[in-house]
C-alpha cells in the first residue's frame, strides 16, 4: 500500500441549472484541480442528471451539490440532492482523463463514495441538519447554501 497523501478538498461555486442550486466541489489527488473541458462537459449534463427519480422518493427542494474528484481511475462526478427532506439521492459517474466528454454510471451496483468524498458529504449532512431540518417550518436554504468546506485532508 502508498504511503498517504492528503488531497484538496474546494468549493468552487454555487451554480443554477434550470431551477435547481448546486453546490460544485472539486477533490484533487495531485495538486489543482483543473480540468476545464470536462467541468464544461459535466455542467451540460447536469439537467439529465437532476431529472433522474430515484424509485423511492424523489420530492425535493431542488438543492444538491456536485463533487468533482480527480482520482487515479479518471475523474468521478458524485451528483447528490436532498429527497424526502432527510434522504440523499446520489449518482456516479466515471470519466477517463482522455475522454472528458464521456460518463459511465457506476452508481447502483453498491458504489456511492470514498473517504474524501465522504468528507464533503458530512459536511453538508451537517449542514442540512442544522440549517434545515432544525429550523423547520422556516428552514434556512439561503444559509445552508452558503455553509461550504475548503480543507485538506
Amino acid at each position: 500500500m502508498k504511503k498517504y497523501k492528503t488531497r484538496k478538498i474546494n468549493f468552487i461555486e454555487l451554480i443554477n441549472v434550470n431551477d435547481w442550486k448546486i453546490k460544485i466541489y472539486t477533490i484533487s489527488q495531485n495538486g489543482d484541480f483543473r480540468q476545464d473541458a470536462f467541468y464544461q462537459n459535466v455542467i451540460e449534463k447536469l439537467p439529465k442528471w437532476l431529472a433522474i427519480d430515484n424509485g423511492f422518493d424523489s420530492s425535493n427542494d431542488k438543492i444538491g451539490f456536485l463533487i468533482l474528484h480527480r482520482g487515479k481511475e479518471g475523474i468521478f462526478s458524485v451528483i447528490n440532492w436532498w429527497v424526502g427532506k432527510n434522504m440523499l439521492n446520489t449518482n456516479v459517474y466515471l470519466t477517463e482523463s482522455t475522454k472528458p466528454d464521456r460518463f459511465k454510471k457506476i452508481s447502483g451496483n453498491g458504489i456511492v463514495a470514498c473517504v474524501w468524498e465522504l468528507e464533503i458529504i458530512n459536511h453538508e449532512r451537517t449542514s442540512w441538519l442544522n440549517n434545515i431540518l432544525k429550523k423547520e417550518p422556516i428552514p434556512s436554504f439561503e444559509i445552508y447554501l452558503e455553509d461550504v468546506i475548503n480543507t485538506e485532508i
